[in-house]
């Protein structure tokens, strides 16, 4: 199986554009162009990992503010409230990948 980003077309969602590149009972994989704010969240059955692609912006884990850029990996645990943002001018893309 091959799945290539540009052939997949983006779904509109509360802070951008949403790419699902992959999908089974265990692992998920998508590509979150971020237009914007996230809304505060949380997941409490799985965990998730941001990689970024493109760009740079903030990264909220509970209290934790963190200033993310291109190359950047961050595992979030489950049960943590947390949201990205975008710094106005800079593009943000980010590898999404949730499990289980």
């Amino acid at each position: 199986m091959k799945v290539s980003k540009s052939e997949i077309k983006p779904k509109r969602y509360s802070c951008g554009l949403l790419r699902e590149l992959y999908s089974s009972e265990n692992l998920s994989i998508a590509h979150d162009t971020v237009l914007g704010e996230a809304r505060k969240h949380m997941h409490k059955k799985m965990e998730e990992i941001y990689y970024v692609e493109k760009g740079e912006g903030e990264l909220v884990i509970e209290d934790e503010v963190l200033n993310i850029r291109e190359g950047d990996l961050i595992p979030i645990p489950k049960n943590s409230w947390h949201y990205l943002k975008k710094m106005e001018g800079k593009p943000l893309e980010v590898l999404v990948i949730t499990y289980p």
